[in-house]
C-alpha cells in the first residue's frame, strides 16, 4: 500500500491509537467529518449572533480531534479561539481566525475524504 502524504493531516496518532484497525479508523474519520461539519455551521451561524459561551464549548470540543488528527496548522489557532471565546476578548480579531479554521477545516475534510476512499478501495 502506498502511503498518501498530506499537507493538513497526519494520521499517525490515529493509527497509533487505533492499533491500526482500519474499522475503527474509518468510523473515527467519518464522525470526526460530521463534527467539523457542525463546528463549521456553529461558527457560521454563532459568530455573527456573539454567542461566545456557544463558540467556546463547540471548539472546546473539536480541540482533541486537532492533536488526533494530526492537523498541526490549527493547533494554536484553536486554542487562541478557544482562549478567547471562553474569555471573550480579543473579539474584534476573532473573524481573522475564524475564517482561516473554516478555510483549513474544509482542506482537512477532502484529505479525509480521499483518505477513507483510498481505505475502502484497499
Amino acid at each position: 500500500m502506498i502511503k498518501q502524504k498530506y499537507q493538513y493531516i497526519n494520521l499517525e496518532s490515529l493509527k497509533e491509537n487505533t492499533f491500526n484497525d482500519i474499522d475503527i479508523q474509518k468510523e473515527i474519520m467519518e464522525l470526526f467529518l460530521e463534527l467539523i461539519d457542525e463546528y463549521i455551521d456553529t461558527l457560521n451561524k454563532e459568530l455573527s449572533n456573539k454567542k461566545w459561551h456557544e463558540l467556546f464549548k463547540a471548539t472546546h470540543k473539536i480541540k482533541p480531534n486537532i492533536n488526533m488528527f494530526g492537523i498541526q496548522s490549527l493547533e494554536s489557532v484553536i486554542l487562541k479561539l478557544e482562549n478567547d471565546f471562553r474569555d471573550e476578548r480579543n473579539l474584534d480579531t476573532v473573524d481573522d481566525r475564524v475564517n482561516t479554521t473554516i478555510d483549513i477545516f474544509k482542506k482537512v475534510t477532502l484529505e479525509i475524504e480521499t483518505e477513507l476512499k483510498l481505505m475502502t478501495n484497499d
